[in-house]
């Protein structure tokens, strides 16, 4: 293999999202370029969220379909194997790279312009064609599913549970803590770390920007709850929702390591077929992860009121999306069109590959 391909098919890789954009992947080649080890680095999120290292399977699920995309596209015939030593959950896939005809992919360009847009979208009708398209965008992966909201009451009603992750973050200490640990406030942080969220990421505006410092501290956001912020935190998020064209949620079936890769590959799949499209789009992943804890018993930790929450996600959640009650949630998201606020800022990816 040539050593410059597997260079461009690694670089598109590591442009896969992972929570906080924590980028939870060691990628080793071999000598002759013809094998790539993907390994997990449990350390590198230790949230709440990432129980049983779920989060970052499906980090490395999207990681794997970039992969798959871009091997297409630049000539590389890819095949993988999931967890080849049983015993090591922390490695991810056995690659094995070898060359093939170059062939055009659609999805192969919106890997790097697939990016997280948190600012106010412009609610739109969108069309049937364009919402099987995005159902369609992972149908060739067993067991996945793409379920779409876009009716206006529906939506209301969604926008509702999903909200409630955003309060959650600035009233649990140990979420908030992870969260701005994982804030870069310049660019000589942004460019040394080259991992994490620059603070112009956040859609957030002018006056936000000017407040938002003072949230790091958690004596100020305990002393700014008393007089509503998680409350506020959690109603920007339901206008978000509100008015944005589509809401809809990844699903797949089962809830182990694999599952979740796979979910992992769905949700990119998705993400890149949104793109395409048009659409802005904010991911909606700490719920559904809450709702994975609380189906496993495993909220601990938790306040009451924020169990209740999260159980009533679980409990409303399928009916609005017409989903089974054993399908596993992946990522939920917003999608709308741009509406012309604010400069969208890309996140930074390491490129230490080792081996080339």
């Amino acid at each position: 293999m040539n050593k410059n391909l597997v260079q461009k098919l690694l670089e598109a890789a590591v442009m896969a999202p992972s929570g906080d954009n924590v980028q939870p992947w060691d990628i080793q080649v071999s000598e002759n370029f013809t094998q790539i080890d993907l390994y997990n680095l449990p350390d590198k999120d230790r949230s709440y969220y990432n129980y049983q290292q779920s989060a970052s399977y499906i980090a490395h699920g999207a990681l794997i379909e970039n992969m798959l995309i871009a091997a297409k596209q630049l000539g590389c015939q890819l095949e993988y194997q999931l967890f080849p030593n049983k015993e090591d959950d922390n490695y991810i896939a056995k690659i094995s790279l070898s060359s093939a005809e170059a062939q055009p992919e659609p999805l192969y360009a919106a890997i790097f312009e697939r990016c997280t847009n948190r600012f106010l979208y412009k609610r739109t009708e969108v069309s049937s064609e364009v919402l099987q398209a995005l159902e369609d965008s992972v149908k060739d992966i067993d067991s996945a599913k793409v379920s779409l909201v876009n009716q206006k009451d529906k939506v209301k009603q969604l926008a509702k549970e999903l909200m409630v992750n955003d309060r959650i973050v600035f009233e649990c200490k140990e979420i908030h803590q992870f969260l701005f640990d994982k804030i870069r406030w310049n660019k000589k942080q942004i460019e040394e770390t080259r991992d994490g969220m620059p603070v112009d990421t956040l859609g957030l505006s002018f006056i936000e920007k000017l407040a938002f410092p003072m949230l790091r501290f958690w004596w100020y956001v305990r002393a700014a709850n008393i007089f509503g912020l998680s409350k506020i935190v959690g109603l920007k998020c339901w206008w978000g929702c509100c008015n944005s064209s589509i809401l809809g949620m990844v699903t797949i079936k089962g809830n182990d390591k694999i599952a979740f890769i796979e979910g992992g590959r769905a949700s990119q799949r998705l993400w890149l077929e949104a793109s395409n499209q048009g659409f802005a789009l904010q991911p909606i992943i700490g719920l559904p992860l809450l709702i994975n804890r609380l189906k496993q018993n495993q909220l601990d930790g938790f306040l009451d009121k924020h169990k209740t929450f999260v159980s009533r996600a679980a409990e409303s959640l399928p009916g609005l999306f017409g989903l089974n009650k054993d399908d596993t949630l992946i990522m939920g998201f917003r999608a709308g069109s741009v509406s012309g606020q604010g400069k969208i800022v890309r996140t930074l990816r390491k490129n230490d590959f080792k081996g080339l």
